[in-house]
């Protein structure tokens, strides 16, 4: 095979069977719970300002856009590293999380 029909790229896979660390299970819930947290800030806000709901206690868009996001973060780590021990034994036992998409090499 010559050097020119080589592709120069690394093949791409489908499928891919991982197993999280604790830190990456932490970093990865934080930012789902994060997200959430702040999807639910922008919904809340737009509800209220369109007349849908009325926030007696979270009544700053300000306010909810901040903390919102940082409670989703606190939970969202804090369950993480909770249930790690139970996650780690699943995940083992089931050869890792099964992911599809694409996987560079």
């Amino acid at each position: 095979m010559s050097a020119e029909n080589m592709d120069p790229t690394p093949s791409a896979h489908n499928n891919s069977a991982v197993q999280l660390s604790l830190m990456s299970l932490v970093m990865v819930a934080g930012l789902s719970g994060f997200c959430g947290g702040l999807a639910w800030a922008i919904i809340t806000a737009l509800l209220d300002m369109i007349g849908l709901i009325h926030l007696d206690k979270f009544n700053s868009f300000i306010t909810n856009i901040i903390t919102f996001p940082m409670i989703g973060l606190f939970f969202g780590s804090f369950f993480a590293f909770v249930g790690f021990p139970i996650f780690k034994p699943i995940c083992r036992r089931m050869r890792g999380l099964k992911l599809s998409g694409l996987f560079i090499n």
